[in-house]
């Protein structure tokens, strides 16, 4: 992606916030934590901080979904029996 291109996603995530039609988490202790125990729980299987973090963000939607090309979401389990397993789409 070129740097205008990246700008105008950047834009148009501002404006999206700012408008109401999209939200953007807080990255707290408390996210930090459910993310360290996913990396913990598949360790050896390349889950980066950011990887958990998102699977950690995904369950918390209605329907987890992840976009992403990377095939190591697919092996991530629901943490609990009321979880659903995370719907991974590229």
């Amino acid at each position: 992606m070129t740097v205008p291109a990246t700008l105008a996603v950047a834009d148009t995530s501002v404006l999206l916030a700012a408008t109401g039609y999209a939200r953007v988490p807080v990255v707290d202790a408390q996210l930090l934590g459910e993310a360290e125990k996913v990396q913990r729980r598949y360790m050896g299987q390349a889950i980066g901080l950011t990887d958990a973090v998102n699977a950690c963000l995904a369950w918390w939607l209605q329907h987890p979904m992840v976009l992403s090309f990377d095939n190591h979401y697919r092996i991530i389990a629901p943490r609990r029996s009321d979880e659903a397993a995370l719907d991974v789409r590229p």
